[in-house]
């Protein structure tokens, strides 16, 4: 049977960088895909031309290219990173932790309701905690990109989320944005203190999950998704 050339295969790879195939799991998938294609067609009809063989597969993804598959697999990883942040979390939580977020959510609660300026108090801590995520996320984003480059690949999904924090600029938005939009009168109020307070607690463990747990497995994790990681450790 007809096999494809070291140099077809590079082509391949060439073809769906041009494509915007952007993570390296998505473009091995790909070209996986392309090539097993072409080699099948082959078997019908080994004279035909490689590049004709290319572009007839590449009609049958429609439309719009490669975009629907790059979408689907990056809600799968999305969603088994959901998972990973939600059994992070259910792992550091042991009884000392317990009462410390306890305690953190104590300390927001009597800020909103009982001082008289601890809503300003509680909103400089909170953009105090997006400013240096902000800043590590962007650190880690530099770092992840210099690695890939080194390594001479693309960066994966799930490699991309950690050192993004999963889109950390899209759940830090709720707490802001309470604060910005809701009347005075709500803050020391006791419902919206109770409730605000769950918010907030919730948002610096998520933080804390996405910033520091994650990042510290970070090869662990990635190891587990890609069983070709190994190759770059």
């Amino acid at each position: 049977m007809k096999r494809l050339s070291k140099q077809q295969i590079e082509r391949l790879y060439n073809f769906t960088d041009a494509h915007f195939v952007e993570y390296q799991e998505v473009q091995n998938e790909l070209v996986d895909h392309l090539a097993n294609a072409i080699e099948a067609q082959w078997e019908i009809n080994p004279d035909k031309d490689f590049e004709t063989a290319l572009q007839e597969e590449f009609k049958k993804f429609g439309v719009y290219g490669f975009l629907e598959v790059v979408e689907e697999r990056q809600k799968a990883i999305e969603k088994r990173y959901y998972k990973i942040i939600l059994r992070e979390i259910k792992t550091f939580l042991n009884m000392p932790r317990i009462v410390l977020i306890v305690a953190w959510f104590l300390l927001s609660f009597n800020l909103l309701t009982k001082w008289q300026y601890g809503s300003y108090v509680l909103l400089g801590i909170l953009l105090t905690l997006i400013t240096l995520s902000l800043v590590k996320m962007f650190k880690s984003r530099k770092s992840q990109k210099r690695l890939a480059q080194q390594q001479n690949r693309k960066p994966y999904l799930l490699e991309n989320l950690i050192a993004q924090a999963g889109h950390l600029a899209i759940y830090a938005n709720l707490p802001v944005q309470i604060f910005i939009f809701l009347p005075d009168s709500l803050f020391g109020n006791f419902w919206f203190g109770l409730f605000y307070s769950l918010v907030f607690t919730a948002f610096c463990l998520l933080l804390y999950a996405t910033l520091v747990l994650l990042p510290r497995k970070r090869e662990k994790l990635l190891k587990e998704t890609y069983p070709e990681w190994k190759f770059y450790g």
